[in-house]
């Protein structure tokens, strides 16, 4: 029991975590930058939080998501040997499409961090998060799918567990 309490315990926080950075990510998309022409409304206020405000939940919702998939992927890396090795990618590739557009949001979604960091050209910097912002969209749905797919397991892992 002890493989699915931890595994319970990093699917629950990447569900939680996941919604609070999709949700901050999709409130800041919508409310603060499309439609404003490339500037971003400051002054106005959604659900009393402003835009810094919902940007630090982001990047906090990001950085614990991106150490829970890691775990995750430690959790599931023998499995992901087996797929590689036994040539079962086409077979998976639900999860594989989802690995792969995980990884090209992160990218995309922290490279602009850096840009900023390093006070890189500023046109670049939103040029990748517009890319970012696109693949989120992808992302999402594969998300939903995936966790979908595994609802039944949450079910009866959090039943085994409250015995």
């Amino acid at each position: 029991m002890k493989g699915h309490t931890s595994s319970f315990i990093i699917n629950s926080s990447l569900l939680l975590l996941g919604s609070s950075m999709a949700f901050s990510g999709l409130l800041i998309q919508f409310c603060f930058h499309m439609g404003h022409h490339g500037t971003i409304d400051i002054d106005n206020t959604v659900l009393r939080i402003s835009y810094w405000g919902w940007s630090y939940i982001h990047k906090v919702s990001i950085i614990f998501f991106t150490i829970f998939i890691i775990l995750h992927i430690i959790v599931h890396w023998k499995w992901y040997k087996i797929i590689v090795k036994k040539n079962r990618l086409a077979k998976n590739n639900q999860v594989v499409i989802l690995s792969v557009v995980f990884i090209l949001v992160a990218i995309t979604g922290y490279i602009p961090l850096i840009i900023k960091l390093i006070g890189g050209y500023e046109i670049l910097r939103k040029a990748f998060i517009e890319v970012h912002d696109k693949l989120t969209f992808i992302f999402f749905v594969y998300l939903i799918l995936h966790v979908t797919k595994r609802f039944r397991w949450f079910m009866t892992t959090f039943e085994k567990l409250k015995k």
